[in-house]
Order: structure tokens, then C-alpha cells, then sequence
């Protein structure tokens, strides 16, 4: 079996060998979504660490998970439909060759969350071997935590697959048994339901968070949906299904969980505010084994999988080769740094900002453009004969929204991708109509073949 179509490769997947039932697939989003940098989003938003009191942050969480679940349907077709991965989904709005464009601006911040994920579970160790120990070196525990992360990934989806299908139940008993600790011994301070907060910028700021920290899944879902079974009369059940069962529970979970955490601890350290609320040592410690299971099997889904598939497009390595250059960039995002309240923030809303507008495209492209038929066998031709080459291999018009959408988006940051989705969404159907890239064509047609005359003297 060549690399192409095994399921780590990027060839289309048949709907007759598919391998993930829709029993078998929430779990993997359950596991992916029950994540301390989802607990940390709604924990630096409610009062005292945010601005935010008690019902705003809960009903922003309630709005930006509803916006997320949307997304993950919408823009997970392709894959479920036609069986392609991300990678050979953006050709068809961006172009064989600017595909690469959006390709690398998703898996940019997928290598960096690698690396966030990979220190969150370092810390999470390092607090509980120094707890239970008294020692502990956290650079010791990175480096070995990354290299778990990489054999897991190593075996392919078969292996994501049932390390997510396990860990979410173990993330979850945990997670339920690590509220129900919380909300008895600390309880939920009045202020922060009394606390003014915000109903403005603030509070849509926290919705944009919301949804910019896992808009990265959303934009490569086809990477899973096309491993799940489609229904026997080709229904969307199993993709719709799949996703409002495993996006909304766990994420507004999580949402609430870190909501807790943040009006119940003073300290503004995630990892460290979950040791100080338990009621031992013991305990802590089998609370932050929560940490180091839901940072593996996100790292496994939505930072390892995209940026390997991008790399077997762009290079032609192997998925095994893939996985480790992943791992081995993560190192240089230095994620210690990213991981502060100062920065977090900013840098969701920062990558966000170029991501809406993608998003915007992929869905234009798919939903209207091609109204839900895509050529797929055009899609892998990678010649100028392919009708996805467009200009030499670019779509003037994909790139274009992409840049309309990210320009009105950058002033506006912390609401970057509720800005730039739509724009990028209307450019691309308004450029369309135009024919701008048969008009860019026709240009440089003339000037094409004038530059050919003197070689015929």
C-alpha cells in the first residue's frame, strides 16, 4: 500500500473504507475539546482574572459554542462527502500552488499549541512529582512528554482514534469528580455574581476567543470527517450528528469548568489553581492527571494531525517523517512564553484574525460556488491543465478575499474572525461573479505573448 492511500495519506477516502463509526467519533472530540487551553479561556475571562462576571461569561460561553458546533458542520463536508483532507480541500478555492498559503497560516498555530500542550502536561507533572516528591525538573518532563505525543501520532489515525476514544471517558470522570470537589469546599464567591462587568466590547471580545481558540479544528475538520461513516443512504446524520454531540457538550463543559476554577481561585496559574482548591495533595494530583491525558489526545487530533498532512503535500515525506518535523518545530514556538495571561489572549485572537477569512472562503467555495460539487480527481492534478490551476497556479480570487478579509480584521483583533469570516465569505462570492481570474488571465495573455516574439526571430 503506497503512502497516498493509507489513511495517514492524503488520497481520497471511499465512503466503503471508512473506519470511524458515530459511536467512535465525539469521543474523539470530547477528548480533543476537554482541554486546559479551553479551561484557560474562560478562566481569564471571569472576574477576578477577566473582566466578565458570572452569568456574562457563562453566556458567552453558551453563544461562542453554539458558533463553533456551526462551523465544525459546515466546513466538515468536503471531507465527509468527498473523503479529502484539508490539504487538497483548499486547492479548490486557493489553487494547486496557493492552497499552500492557507495551508501553512492553519498549521502555524497548530505547531505553536503543540507546544503550549506539551508544556501545559510538563507543568502538570512537574506539580505533581514535586507535590507527591519533592522534585521534579520541567524541561526533563517536555522533552518526554513531546516524545509521547509523537509515538502515539506515529501509528496513525488508528491509533489517535482509540487513545481519544479511551482518555475521554477517563477526562471526563475526573473532570465531573474534579467540579464536584471544587463547588464544595470553595463554592462561588458573591462578588463575581454581583460584579458590573460587561455587556460591550468585553463581553463579544470573550465570545470571539471562544470561538478563535478551536477555529483551527474547525477549518480542518474534513482531516477527521472523512474517516467517519457515512449513513446508508448518504445522509448527513453522522456528520451533523457527530458534531453537535461532540463539540457542544465537552466544550461547554470545559467553558464552565474553567469559569469555576477562575471564580474560585486566586491564583491567576490554571495549573497551579487546580492544586490549591483540592482538598489534599493526593487528589490535586489525580486532578492534573486530567491535564496530562487532555493535552495528548488534543495534541494527537488538532496540532499534529493538520501540520503532518501539510507537510506530506508540500514535501512528499512520509506521515511518520511529518509527525516529527511537527514535533521538532513545536520547540521553537517556545510555548513558555505563550502561555501567560499577558500573551494568551493575543495570540489566539492574532491567528484568528488570518484564519475567519479562510473559513469564510472554504464555505463560500463549497456551500455556493460549487454548490457542493467538487472535482475531486481535478483537485490532485497538479498540472496546468487541472481547472484548479487558475493563474499559474494561484486563485487571484481566493487569495484576494483572504486579504480584504485579514486587513479589516487586524484593527479589530479581539473580534479579528467575526470580522474577516464574513468579509471573506462576501469578497470571494463578489470576485467570483466578476470572473476575477479569467480577467487576470486575459491580461497577461497579451503581455505573455508579446514577450514570446523576439524568440521567434
Amino acid at each position: 500500500m503506497s503512502e497516498d492511500s493509507k489513511p495517514e495519506g492524503l488520497a481520497p477516502i471511499p465512503w466503503s473504507e471508512r473506519t470511524m463509526s458515530l459511536l467512535q467519533y465525539p469521543p474523539v472530540w470530547w477528548s480533543s475539546l476537554i482541554v486546559v487551553q479551553s479551561f484557560a479561556v474562560a478562566f481569564f475571562a471571569v472576574y477576578p482574572q477577566g473582566g466578565l462576571n458570572l452569568l456574562q461569561v457563562t453566556l458567552a460561553a453558551a453563544i461562542g459554542t453554539l458558533i463553533l458546533s456551526g462551523l465544525f458542520i459546515m466546513n466538515g463536508f468536503p471531507g465527509y462527502e468527498e473523503g479529502i483532507p484539508f490539504a487538497m480541500q483548499t486547492r479548490s478555492a486557493f489553487g494547486i500552488k496557493g492552497a499552500t498559503i492557507p495551508n501553512y497560516l492553519r498549521i502555524t498555530p497548530a505547531i505553536a499549541w503543540l507546544g503550549i500542550g506539551n508544556w501545559i502536561g510538563a507543568l502538570a507533572i512537574q506539580t505533581i512529582s514535586t507535590t507527591l516528591w519533592g522534585f521534579g525538573n520541567v524541561w526533563v518532563y517536555f522533552a518526554l512528554f513531546l516524545i509521547l505525543n509523537v509515538i502515539l501520532a506515529w501509528y496513525g489515525i488508528e491509533s489517535i482514534k482509540w487513545f481519544n476514544f479511551v482518555a475521554s471517558g477517563v477526562i471526563i470522570v475526573l473532570m465531573t469528580y474534579t467540579a464536584y470537589i471544587v463547588l464544595s469546599t470553595e463554592g462561588i464567591p458573591t462578588e463575581v455574581i454581583t460584579y458590573g462587568g460587561s455587556w460591550s466590547w468585553e463581553f463579544v471580545a470573550v465570545i470571539s476567543v471562544m470561538v478563535g481558540q478551536v477555529i483551527t479544528g474547525a477549518l480542518n475538520a474534513s482531516d477527521l470527517t472523512r474517516h467517519l461513516e457515512v449513513s446508508g443512504n448518504g445522509s448527513a446524520r453522522n456528520q451533523v450528528l457527530g458534531h453537535i454531540i461532540g463539540i457542544i457538550p465537552p466544550y461547554l463543559f470545559m467553558m464552565l469548568i474553567g469559569i469555576l476554577f477562575g471564580v474560585s481561585a486566586g491564583n491567576p496559574n490554571p495549573i497551579e489553581a487546580v492544586m490549591e482548591v483540592a482538598p489534599n495533595p493526593i487528589l490535586g494530583s489525580l486532578m492534573l492527571l486530567f491535564v496530562v491525558l487532555a493535552q495528548i489526545s488534543t495534541n494527537l487530533t488538532m496540532n499534529i494531525l493538520p501540520p503532518a498532512n501539510v507537510f506530506q503535500d508540500t514535501f512528499g515525506v512520509s506521515w511518520k517523517q511529518g509527525v516529527v518535523a511537527t514535533g521538532v518545530l513545536s520547540v521553537a514556538t517556545f510555548p513558555w512564553m505563550l502561555f501567560t495571561s499577558d500573551l494568551f489572549y493575543t495570540f489566539i485572537s492574532f491567528y484568528a484574525a488570518f484564519l475567519g477569512p479562510i473559513i469564510g472562503i472554504l464555505m463560500a467555495d463549497y456551500w455556493i460556488v460549487k454548490r457542493r460539487e467538487t472535482d475531486v480527481d481535478e483537485l490532485y492534478d497538479k498540472s496546468a491543465d487541472s481547472k484548479f490551476w487558475f493563474v499559474r497556479g494561484f486563485s487571484v480570487t481566493g487569495i484576494v478575499s483572504m486579504v480584504l478579509g485579514t486587513v479589516v480584521s487586524l484593527p479589530y483583533l479581539d473580534m479579528g474572525w467575526m470580522i474577516g469570516l464574513p468579509v471573506g465569505f462576501a469578497s470571494y462570492l463578489l470576485l467570483t461573479k466578476f470572473a476575477l481570474d479569467d480577467r487576470v488571465k486575459s491580461y497577461m495573455a497579451p503581455a505573455a505573448g508579446a514577450r514570446s516574439t523576439p524568440d521567434a526571430d
